[in-house]
């Protein structure tokens, strides 16, 4: 093998392994932006099944949390909260 031929081989393999490694982190993204999707929407779902509604400006204020574990405590405050006003005291 010329030593052109083989550059061109690593350089081949490097991209292989790059692109492996960019598709791995996509999926990774992507799997915690499912996560933290359908956290959210369980808490906007258990708010309006207990309290029969969710105002614009506290769906958006949940909608803006990323953090898994703060959306965790979030979903448990929409279960156990007396009303919108204690909720929304946990944001």
């Amino acid at each position: 093998m010329s030593l052109a031929e083989q550059f061109r081989q690593e350089g081949r393999e490097e991209t292989r392994s790059l692109a492996e490694q960019f598709r791995q982190e996509g999926r990774q993204e992507g799997r915690e932006e499912g996560l933290i999707f359908s956290k959210q929407q369980d808490i906007l779902e258990a708010l309006g099944i207990r309290f029969q509604r969710v105002p614009e400006g506290l769906r958006e204020e949940i909608e803006a949390v990323s953090d898994p574990k703060k959306l965790s405590l979030l979903h448990r405050a929409a279960i156990t909260k007396v009303d919108l006003e204690s909720f929304a005291a946990e944001l």
